[in-house]
Order: C-alpha cells, then structure tokens, then sequence
C-alpha cells in the first residue's frame, strides 16, 4: 500500500482556512480573533480618527522636531514660498520627549523668543507674539491648534510669516496637508487682520 506525502504549504492551507471557518484564531482556545487596526504613522489621521484630539502616544516618543522659520526674500528658493517675496525653511531641533507631537511642535516653537534661529540668517515672524498651546485635534487632512495670548506682527509682511510658521509646523507634526489655527477661539487670519 502507498502512502501519500502532503506538502508543508499544503497543510499550512488546510489548517490556514479551517481557522478562518471556524472564526477561531490559532493558540487561543476558542477566542474569536479581532482584526488588529491598520497601522498608522505619528501624526497621521485615519478614518476613524475622524474629529479626534492630535494623535499621542500612551508612550513617550523621543525624536527631532521640524519646525518653520523664514528665509526673508528669498523667494521660495530654500522652500514653500509665503508673503513678501520670502519662503519658510524646516529646521529639526534636538532629540526631543513627547506623546503628542503636535504640541511638543508648536509649544517648541512658541518657546523661542529669538528673532533670528541662531547664524542661520532664519527669521521668528513669532519672537513678539506671547502665544500658548491650548489643544489641537486632526479631522480627515486638517490639523486644528487653539491657542491663547497676545499676538504681535510687524505688519503686511509679517501675516503671512506668522501664519505659514504656525501652519507648517502643525502639518508637518501632523502629517496633515492643511492647518487651521486659532488664538482665543478666532481663526489666526481674523486675528491678524483686525490689529
């Protein structure tokens, strides 16, 4: 009498759709299996998160932060062009700890009163304003800051510096393609065009 030989991939097979018939997943006892949710990068909104606070991390994360400053008249050379002839430049501090990207963003760059990043010849549009992270939250491909305080442009060609910093670096956190920010529940343009 012969005896026939069944091939690894086979049994695997075999075993593979009675596992999925019986809605039972493998090891586990007659437990039902839930799907695990797809995975998302940092920042990113899914469906699901629809309307939902920025996305943390239970975990504290440790990386750079990519933050926007101006490259005056510069004229969209070294990045998206804004405003006056200038463009906005990234630049990634040092190693930082967060569960909320968004917030570290933007509070980093809130925290810096300098007018010009360092010898880089970049400038703050933001160094006058004394602004304050209150929340943000991701809908769909839009990222939404609130925050609160005093803002403070030098003008014409500072709007649309103070505007681009702030949107660019909460899309970036996010991993948004468009920003909405507030100051006092008033959308950043009302804001700016009312001083």
């Amino acid at each position: 009498m012969r005896t026939q030989r069944t091939s690894p991939a086979s049994l695997a097979l075999v075993l593979g759709a009675l596992i999925l018939a019986s809605g039972c997943s493998p090891g586990s006892g007659g437990e039902t299996a839930e799907s695990p949710a797809p995975p998302t990068s940092a920042g990113t909104a899914t469906p699901a998160q629809s309307s939902a606070p920025a996305p943390s991390s239970a975990d504290p994360t440790t990386a750079a932060l990519t933050l926007f400053y101006v490259a005056v008249g510069d004229e969209g050379k070294s990045g998206p062009a804004i405003g006056c002839g200038d463009s906005l430049v990234s630049s990634e501090t040092g190693p930082e700890e967060f569960t909320n990207q968004v917030e570290a963003s933007i509070v980093a760059l809130l925290a810096d009163d300098e007018e010009e990043l360092g010898e880089s010849g970049l400038r703050n549009a933001l160094a006058g304003s004394d602004l304050e992270y209150v929340s943000s939250m991701v809908d769909g491909d839009v990222v939404s800051v609130e925050l609160s305080g005093t803002l403070s442009s030098g003008g014409t060609c500072d709007d649309p510096r103070i505007i681009g910093q702030l949107e660019y670096t909460a899309m970036t956190a996010a991993g948004t393609g468009e920003a909405r920010i507030l100051v006092d529940g008033t959308v950043l343009e009302e804001v700016l065009s009312a001083k």
